[in-house]
């Protein structure tokens, strides 16, 4: 084969949505190194799809591989910033890099981007949210003890 012309392949938006699913699939499953090779693939295919840069920055941030999905969540908000999922990634690594601030930003934009509250990444950001809150007002407490 070599001598060809290297060319992306063309694949339908229902084709593209199909491997993204199996990979989704794997994902859940726990097999992250098959999903990772196909969300690869996705972005490979489609650089300019947000879908599949958030799908892969989340899996990489499951990894611990938080360099590398900044890189993808970042692009997938830049892309589209109407999806939840890669604030609410984003804030897990700002939440580990003791970012509060910016995580507490991007955990408020994922609740203000599902009103409904039917959103699981919404509803998750949410729950952090009142978490960080908890988490302040116990610290503030301790402080009063303590003095």
């Amino acid at each position: 084969m070599t001598g060809l012309n290297q060319k992306k392949l063309a694949v339908e938006p229902a084709e593209f949505q199909a491997i993204g699913a199996v990979g989704a699939m794997y994902y859940e499953q726990g097999n992250l190194d098959k999903a990772q090779t196909i969300f690869e693939g996705l972005v490979q295919l489609d650089e300019q799809s947000g879908a599949a840069h958030s799908a892969l920055g989340a899996l990489l941030t499951r990894k611990g591989e938080d360099e590398e999905a900044l890189i993808h969540l970042n692009k997938a908000i830049d892309l589209d910033g109407q999806q939840i999922a890669p604030f609410v990634n984003r804030a897990e690594i700002l939440l580990k890099n003791q970012d509060l601030e910016a995580a507490v930003a991007d955990l408020k934009q994922a609740i203000k981007l599902d009103p409904l509250e039917k959103d699981s990444g919404a509803n998750r950001a949410r729950a952090m949210v009142l978490g960080i809150y908890q988490a302040i007002e116990s610290q503030q407490s301790s402080k009063k003890i303590n003095n």
